[in-house]
């Protein structure tokens, strides 16, 4: 309970201070939440992207430990670290890290394609002492998703993975789904499915190409073109949302998925970006940017974080986010209403991650 608090007051705090801060020529507001990718190397090939090409990593471990101690030494103790990738758990010290971050209560997630969790694997993650964990499953039927991973059984070792992790650890486990055109035709049970695992939280992203620009979106292959289609599934993962909280999308998301498929420029402008108050990126090679659609702002081997988040050209870099004309669907851009913000609390309260 008292970890709960106290992550509570410093996210609380902070969102004060970013009230003040956008409404002023000050800046009170300190990183709570950091994204970082250790590494774009993979142990799949899936057919969404291509980072498992590279074959080399350009950061190491104790330059991730290092800005992590940064980190901790400014902000203080209590702030989110999520390490995605290409598939960090391939990268080297990987464990160390977890492990620093337990041991200075940084509360820290990875999110894996779960093809690596073998039981020997597994155990290392729960002795590092991570507390948070989500695999990426995109359909419910092995057969399926392992064609969109381009490896057989990446199905089965990851659910098994997530069944190991509940039966012999601690940790928050989660599923986060890409929706696309090869499953938009069965959503409902894909999240039934999900939801018959014993598992803490759920999350659905729309799928995205990020190697066109905006006008050939609706080019992609996997691209949603049979808007009944979406519309059925929309509608009955916001029926399923009311029956479980587990399902942290808001109705919103739900609904920004319906114009967004129909024109992804319908999500420019949806409202003001606020991130550049509270969060930070490092991508693969170092760099530090406030989103990763903006210029760097640093490089996590300078070790001069707090320099870098007050600098002039972060300053105007974070004034044009706000008023950001990009198209996102990132789920960081969203202020959540009161009750989505309590309800995620309490599925994550509930699942141990602030213990």
């Amino acid at each position: 309970m008292k970890r709960a608090v106290s992550f509570a007051t410093t996210a609380a705090k902070n969102a004060v201070l970013k009230n003040v801060s956008v409404k002023s020529p000050m800046l009170l507001t300190k990183p709570i939440s950091v994204s970082i990718v250790p590494t774009l190397r993979c142990n799949v090939e899936c057919i969404m992207c291509d980072c498992w090409k590279e074959k080399n990593d350009y950061i190491t471990d104790q330059h991730i430990l290092d800005f992590l101690d940064d980190m901790a030494d400014w902000v203080g103790p209590n702030f989110f670290v999520q390490i995605a990738g290409g598939e960090p758990l391939v990268f080297k010290g990987i464990y160390d890290i977890f492990k620093r971050c337990a041991d200075r209560k940084i509360i820290c997630k990875i999110s894996s394609n779960g093809y690596g969790l073998n039981p020997q694997v597994c155990n290392k993650i729960i002795d590092s002492g991570l507390q948070y964990l989500t695999v990426s499953l995109d359909s419910h039927l092995p057969e399926v998703h392992d064609r969109y991973r381009g490896i057989p059984g990446t199905f089965e070792k990851a659910v098994e993975g997530l069944r190991y992790l509940r039966e012999h650890g601690n940790l928050t486990l989660g599923i986060s789904s890409i929706i696309m055109k090869e499953n938009i035709g069965y959503v409902k049970e894909m999240a039934e499915y999900f939801l018959s695992i014993d598992i803490d939280r759920i999350l659905f992203q729309p799928i995205r190409d990020y190697y066109n620009p905006i006008e050939k979106w609706m080019e992609y292959e996997h691209w949603i073109h049979d808007l009944d289609a979406l519309n059925r599934g929309m509608d009955q993962l916001i029926e399923l949302k009311s029956k479980h909280p587990r399902l942290l999308n808001t109705v919103e998301d739900f609904e920004l998925m319906r114009g967004y498929f129909a024109d992804p420029n319908y999500i420019r402008n949806a409202r003001d970006c606020h991130i550049g108050y509270e969060q930070l990126y490092v991508d693969d090679k170092g760099d530090i940017t406030m989103c990763n659609e903006y210029d760097i702002i640093g490089n996590i081997k300078d070790r001069n974080i707090k320099e870098v988040w007050h600098a002039q050209k972060t300053r105007e870099l974070r004034d044009q986010m706000v008023k950001c004309n990009l198209p996102c669907t990132s789920n960081c851009k969203k202020e959540l209403s009161m009750k989505d913000k309590i309800r995620k609390f309490q599925v994550l309260y509930k699942s141990g991650l602030f213990n």
